[in-house]
């Protein structure tokens, strides 16, 4: 799907675990940008998208890849301290949500982890 090897593997771990697909709701304009929601209640609990590395204040001028996640609320800037690869949300509500850049130097784990977060917190 993707160049990077990290996001295949969210992707797939989304997919096997929680039984959702990659929705590609802006081919035209976004379409590395793929949404994935509940099946019942259709909430979104995860968004996997390449942007501009300058989006979330790097200096590098690269093109990234990314996963947003929902987390617990008002805590996404204090969480967002506590790793360089972890931010207030690009492009969604940063009181909500974090951004995460999917580089490899965030264990896969660590990612599992805050997607099964995002996805009880976005079963409400």
């Amino acid at each position: 799907m993707r160049k990077n090897t990290q996001i295949d593997i969210i992707i797939e771990h989304i997919k096997s675990e929680y039984g959702a697909s990659p929705e590609f709701l802006w081919p035209d304009r976004y379409p590395d940008y793929a949404v994935f929601r509940h099946r019942d209640n259709k909430k979104w609990f995860a968004l996997v998208a390449t942007i501009a590395a300058t989006s979330l204040g790097l200096k590098d001028d690269k093109q990234i890849d990314v996963i947003n996640l929902k987390f617990d609320k008002n805590q996404t800037y204090d969480f967002a301290e506590t790793s360089d690869h972890i931010f207030p949300a690009y492009h969604m509500n940063k009181n909500n949500w974090i951004t995460i850049w999917l580089d490899g130097k965030l264990s896969d784990e660590m990612v599992f982890k805050l997607i099964r977060k995002s996805y009880l917190l976005s079963d409400k």
